[in-house]
């Protein structure tokens, strides 16, 4: 498999790391995956663009890894803004 920090082996199933920064914004909360670029949502509630954010970086993952490509992991992540706050979501794919 993997030799990556952002992975967590847990039985046979790959689970992924998906750092998620979050902030509000006139439209609601605009949420974006720090650690895998061009994963971005705005949604009127932060839970919404969690809701969004998870599966498009699942879809991402699998995507990559069904055609053996390298996950291009932003390391470090990017930093979060004074205005954000971080999620840190483990993804089952």
């Amino acid at each position: 498999m993997h030799d990556n920090p952002l992975q967590i082996t847990s039985q046979d199933v790959p689970t992924f790391n998906c750092i998620v920064h979050v902030r509000r914004t006139a439209d609601g909360v605009k949420a974006r995956v720090a650690n895998l670029e061009g994963i971005e949502f705005i949604a009127p509630d932060e839970r919404s663009a969690l809701s969004k954010i998870v599966p498009a970086f699942k879809a991402t993952l699998q995507e990559l890894l069904g055609s053996n490509k390298e996950i291009p992991w932003l390391e470090p992540p990017s930093a979060a803004s004074e205005d954000e706050q971080t999620r840190y979501i483990p993804v089952h794919l």
